[in-house]
């Protein structure tokens, strides 16, 4: 499965507020398993962000986004999904009973005028609860892409990326693992170890030269199971023959 998260907000991008979300929503999906293979950051950019949820639709099994949901001018991730792929804005009763539950939660008073804005979705989409704020997220399917639309202030999001990975479909058997050594060497004497891990044994690598003084070294091997687990003998083996100096430092677990 391969899945990817949009940023969404001129906010980040002009470096008015640090994004908070993809280290919440990284360490949720490490948690079953699951890994990142693209990040990407988009400003309030209504064609910018219809061109990135169409290519994301061409290459990723589950994209989630975050951000845009609320109702002021930049706040136009609905109306981009609607325009990219075609799909119409309708009042959904479901997201308008979500809504209604909210704002009397969570005492927000000011949304009683504008639930219906807020029940606004995507046809065909289902809701998705916000267990701390007022506005519903969406997942829809779009061809063989699922999204998870969420919103971008981070408690809510928080709380509603823990709903979207309780909702993946994910083999564990499939999971990508990694193991992370400190290695006494230069990094030049390890390449045609790494190449030959990589073409043996299906698991990819890399290397990570010291940045600071104190630091070592790090390679790192990802792969399934027992792939990984033979090119980890294989690493550890031809390193121990060169007499080069290594400590694994993190044990074998989730990327």
């Amino acid at each position: 499965m391969k899945i990817a998260l949009i940023i969404i907000g001129d906010e980040i991008l002009d470096g008015l507020r640090e994004d908070e979300n993809f280290k919440v929503a990284r360490k949720n999906l490490k948690n079953v398993h699951i890994r990142f293979d693209q990040l990407l950051f988009v400003r309030d950019n209504l064609l910018d962000l219809k061109r990135v949820l169409n290519f994301t639709k061409d290459y990723f099994d589950v994209v989630i986004t975050s951000g845009g949901l609320g109702l002021t001018p930049d706040d136009i991730t609905l109306k981009a999904f609607s325009e990219a792929f075609n799909v119409p804005l309708v009042k959904s009763k479901e997201k308008r009973e979500i809504v209604k539950k909210n704002i009397e939660r969570v005492n927000a008073i000011q949304y009683i005028d504008l639930i219906d804005e807020l029940s606004e979705g995507l046809l065909g989409s289902m809701p998705i609860e916000n267990p701390t704020g007022v506005a519903a997220g969406e997942k829809i399917k779009i061809g063989n892409t699922t999204f998870y639309i969420l919103p971008g202030v981070p408690r809510e999001f928080e709380a509603m990326i823990k709903i979207v990975v309780s909702d993946l479909n994910f083999a564990p058997e499939n999971s990508v693992v990694k193991v992370i050594y400190e290695v006494d060497e230069k990094e030049a004497r390890l390449i045609k170890v790494l190449r030959a891990i990589e073409s043996n044994f299906n698991v990819k690598t890399a290397s990570y030269p010291p940045i600071h003084l104190e630091e070592k070294l790090r390679i790192i091997l990802y792969g399934k199971n027992g792939l990984l687990n033979e090119a980890k003998e294989y690493f550890e083996s031809t390193l121990k023959n060169a007499k080069i100096t290594f400590k694994e430092i993190s044990p074998s677990h989730t990327s």
